[in-house]
């Protein structure tokens, strides 16, 4: 799921990421000199699995008629940009409220009414069964290994990366929070959670002591095919910084706060990895970068170490202070790396943001409402599968990049891709609990999957002309799920 830019620093080789990549069955790393400089790409390859394809053709996108368009803006100590109702132009001949329903003068095929029409509205209990289906995913013999308790990056995908790691334990916590689960229940929050850190306090490491990129999910082992395509005492700080996010987040809870510490602080005491030793490296590279990626990760590091916890807002610096350029109808964004998926995390998993990360995240959502009110075509930019026109097995869809260029899809060597980019779930419910409004709605309603396609949680998304990416993973319905939570706790 990530791009990488290396930096060589003894006795690790530190790793750190402008994005970060992630296919179904592997990873590909891009490595740099330097995190914000100009890169040098060292590609290793792979096979990607693709994961459940269907295709059917969308002719017209359907927008509901008649809905609250009030948007719903974040709480925020600064006045962010307001975004605006949505889809334009829009009437109810039925004169019916407040209902997802088809437009009845669409001379288009529709496809099979879907899992989120069939609901009628957007509220409490529509979020309640949002989560339940993205929950689907976590449950075991799908997303997650019954005998070891760890992850699946995708289904079918046969390991992990502390990256998805991170994203289980997060998915985890909002599945406790919003009552999914349970502490003690079988396959509850404890069972799963002490699963978890017991491997992280086991598990191999590599030459370095630092843990290895990836691990097999049945057995919880290094997998060598991936692993050994890196310096053997090599350290991802992207999957680490994200890691660290969700672990901060756990040790709130106070039976483990002592072995989530003896982890990240106390490694070096307990033959685990010595991370204390990765920040005058670290500390650096994020602060002299800008980028929505380096806000989420320096964001985790600085959760365990207080010499970092200016670098968040350094990051933020950045990017505040680049020129503006304009993006889609007026609204303008700085020219930096602004990626939907580190953003929206961000936005969601960390306490006591800068204001200006809500900021950031109006901003970029304007800037997908402006695009439609002047193409007609939906946009939620995002990572993840490509679309099926395509044929990129992994694709990155920037909505701005530091050198200017703006909704750019980008593959795995940094070539443009030119076709359609792909409506990504994850990024389209984010904003639906975010906003709730006339043009979110909208928007979710275009990727809608019916009820019988979710038994595994929710797929990849449509491409931008209705073509279907269905395969579930673990970040699609990790997201969600931190969506509903966040809308939940916005409507007690």
């Amino acid at each position: 799921m990530k791009r990488n830019f290396q930096r060589a620093c003894e006795p690790q080789h530190i790793v750190y990421p402008l994005k970060h990549i992630k296919a179904n069955q592997r990873l590909k790393h891009i490595h740099t000199k330097n995190f914000s400089k100009k890169t040098k790409i060292l590609l290793t390859t792979g096979l990607i699995s693709i994961i459940l394809i269907s295709l059917f053709i969308f002719l017209q996108t359907q927008i509901p008629q008649n809905i609250d368009t009030s948007a719903t803006t974040p709480n925020t100590s600064e006045s962010p940009s307001t975004p605006s109702s949505g889809p334009q132009n829009n009437t109810n001949p039925s004169g019916s409220t407040n209902a997802l329903t088809n437009d009845p003068e669409s001379d288009k095929i529709v496809k099979e009414p879907g899992f989120l029409e069939t609901l009628q509205t957007v509220n409490k209990t529509t979020w309640q069964a949002i989560a339940s289906t993205a929950w689907n995913y976590f449950k075991p013999d799908t997303g997650v290994n019954r005998e070891t308790g760890l992850p699946f990056s995708g289904v079918g995908a046969p390991g992990f990366t502390d990256w998805d790691l991170g994203t289980y334990i997060q998915a985890v916590i909002d599945a406790e929070k919003i009552g999914l689960i349970n502490r003690t229940e079988p396959w509850g929050f404890n069972e799963r959670i002490n699963k978890i850190l017991y491997w992280l306090e086991t598990r191999d490491l590599n030459n370095g002591s630092n843990p290895y990129w990836f691990y097999r999910t049945d057995t919880g082992k290094v997998s060598k095919d991936e692993s050994n395509k890196m310096p053997d005492d090599y350290i991802d700080i992207a999957d680490t910084g994200r890691l660290f996010v969700a672990l901060n987040n756990l040790r709130k809870y106070s039976e483990y706060t002592t072995r989530i510490e003896n982890i990240t602080l106390h490694g070096q005491d307990y033959n685990r990895t010595n991370y204390i030793k990765l920040i005058p490296t670290i500390k650096p590279l994020v602060e002299s970068d800008s980028s929505t990626y380096a806000y989420y990760i320096a964001s985790g590091f600085a959760a365990f170490w207080p010499e970092l916890k200016a670098s968040p807002g350094k990051v933020l610096d950045n990017i505040f202070s680049a020129e503006y350029i304009t993006v889609s109808g007026n609204v303008r964004l700085p020219k930096a790396a602004i990626s939907c998926e580190p953003l929206l995390c961000a936005f969601f998993e960390i306490e006591n943001n800068d204001p200006r990360l809500t900021t950031l995240v109006n901003l970029t959502y304007s800037a997908h409402e402006a695009h439609y009110n002047i193409t007609k075509k939906f946009r939620a930019f995002g990572e993840g599968p490509g679309s099926t026109s395509s044929g990129i097995g992994w694709q990155w869809e920037w909505v701005m990049l530091a050198d200017g260029r703006a909704w750019i899809v980008l593959d795995d060597k940094q070539n443009a891709v030119t076709a359609s980019p792909m409506v990504y779930t994850k990024i389209a419910y984010s904003f639906l609990a975010i906003y709730d409004n006339n043009f979110t709605r909208s928007l979710c309603l275009f990727i809608d999957q019916p009820t019988h396609e979710l038994a595994e949680g929710f797929g990849h998304g449509y491409d931008e002309d209705g073509k279907s990416r269905y395969g579930a993973g673990s970040l699609t319905n990790g997201l969600i799920i931190g969506a509903a939570r966040y809308y939940l706790e916005q409507h007690l």
